[in-house]
């Protein structure tokens, strides 16, 4: 007998001649992130295998591979029957000795030269738990546990419970993309949403040195460090300092457009490192309507300066979904510590909330310096390579 988990996915069984190669980059994550003893693949499942690992930390740890479905902790038994309806009976005392009064067996034979058939198995040790559990009754429609009896060629797995996780698609498929990290609520989340369509991750980051003091660099690692639980190679993040581009705005342009202004300077900005490190996409935390310079103009405007797709994965939540989902993965409480960020440094009294693009450019062909700033700022960028220590 061996402890194993069994593994579910979802959307990537729906991927037709893809499937087995959407299935190969889920078993590599799940080596890299959850390292365990093996990993193999059986038709419809992948199955863990734990060895001599803490079952704890396999479970734990495979909550952060996107593209699983859920997962069941069990057992891999021969096909001895006796060594099987003792690993059920186990399962059974389980759940009895946590007050549990309804069950039902659920048997699944791919291997059809098993001698039994799956009704057979259910009624059989169905009766074996009854016998050694009188007190309790089959409910076939909504037991309070299930045992799980998955009968394959070389081995049958047992298992019970399901532990949901997040679904989605394996980092990875979808290629890498650039996230604008502000380590306020909304980008974190935006990048959460990111992964789990399967892109991976970098970040860049725009601090206003000495307005922003190391303490608000810390929050952003602090960020990314939750974030890179989630990535199978670790997270690559980027901090630009745009002190000098932010001051030459401010001074030289309408105090009105000098947001809009910044964020297209960091939309360049970001562009140079996308195109350095091979993503093909920006993602950001914007909301639509949430704050001045997320009007759909603004956006628009903004996005203009970027020569990439930019992603809004935020752009219909409210903050109420985005909050709840920011405490769900970790980051909300290191996002509300009140550092400064740089937009917030150089914001001006009164945004505009509709800018017109053809206006802004014309304001940017008078400052002169900015492109040169800019490029300064990217050639001043710093790296960090964060690797989830779980």
């Amino acid at each position: 007998m061996e402890t194993v988990v069994v593994v579910r996915y979802s959307e990537i069984g729906l991927k037709g001649k893809n499937r087995e190669w959407f299935e190969k980059k889920l078993i590599d994550n799940i080596l890299k992130i959850v390292k365990p003893a093996a990993v193999n693949k059986r038709y419809g499942r992948i199955i863990v295998r734990i060895g001599r690992n803490n079952p704890d930390l396999i479970l734990e740890r495979l909550h952060y591979v996107f593209g699983i479905q859920n997962y069941s902790l069990g057992f891999s038994v021969e096909h001895d029957m006796e060594e099987l309806k003792q690993v059920v009976l186990d399962l059974a005392k389980r759940h009895v000795n946590e007050g549990l009064k309804t069950f039902k067996i659920n048997a699944q034979r791919g291997y059809k030269d098993f001698p039994m058939t799956s009704l057979e198995i259910n009624r059989e040790f169905g009766a074996y738990v009854l016998q050694a559990f009188p007190h309790l009754k089959v409910d076939v429609h909504n037991p309070e546990f299930e045992i799980g009896v998955d009968v394959r060629e070389k081995e049958i797995f047992v298992f019970s419970g399901k532990i949901q996780s997040s679904g989605g698609l394996p980092v990875g498929v979808s290629g890498r993309a650039l996230l604008l990290l502000s380590a306020g609520i909304d980008s974190p989340v935006a990048g959460w949403y990111a992964m789990r369509r399967g892109l991976e991750l970098q970040t860049v980051t725009f601090l206003s040195p000495p307005l922003t003091t190391e303490k608000s660099e810390e929050k952003v690692l602090s960020v990314g460090r939750i974030l890179s639980k989630y990535l199978p190679n670790g997270l690559r993040m980027w901090i630009v300092p745009l002190t000098e581009v932010q001051t030459y705005i401010k001074e030289n342009a309408p105090d009105e457009y000098s947001l809009i202004l910044q964020r297209r300077s960091m939309m360049r900005i970001a562009s140079m490192i996308a195109r350095r490190v091979k993503a093909k996409a920006l993602i950001t935390g914007e909301n639509l309507g949430q704050v001045a310079s997320q009007t759909i103009e603004n956006m628009a405007a903004i996005e203009e300066a970027s020569s990439l797709i930019v992603l809004r994965p935020l752009v219909g939540f409210d903050k109420v979904e985005i909050t709840n989902k920011a405490k769900e993965i970790g980051t909300f409480e290191i996002s509300i510590k009140p550092y400064i960020d740089s937009c917030v440094a150089f914001a001006p009294k009164h945004p505009a909330t509709r800018s017109n693009i053809n206006e802004l450019k014309e304001i940017e062909a008078k400052l002169e310096k900015l492109r040169e700033l800019e490029f300064e700022a990217f050639k001043c960028r710093k790296s960090y390579r964060i690797v989830s220590e779980d």
